[in-house]
């Protein structure tokens, strides 16, 4: 009587068992498709990141050249000599 008794839970036991992995599986498989989905996301905006990047240097790059040549302009126009009357 008594091992039929554990039999019975050992069973019960057993079923409640696969039933949580059959249950974690699916919810492996659910994780494994978002973090997929993330990875892709997370690849684009690495991709945007670095044509911002380009864009900038690009949009910025002609006004630093344009600030080089004036603050070369200015400093050839400036003298520190005194100059005779």
């Amino acid at each position: 009587m008594k091992f039929a008794k554990e039999a019975k839970m050992s069973k019960k036991l057993l079923k409640e068992l696969r039933e949580q992995i059959k249950e974690t599986e699916e919810n492996l498989k659910i994780v494994q498709e978002n973090n997929a989905k993330l990875e892709d996301e997370l690849e684009s905006l690495w991709s945007m990141m670095d044509e911002l990047k380009e864009s900038d240097i690009k949009n910025w790059g002609h006004l630093v050249k344009q600030l080089q040549n004036e603050l070369i302009a200015k400093s050839l126009m400036t003298t520190n000599k005194k100059a005779e009357c």
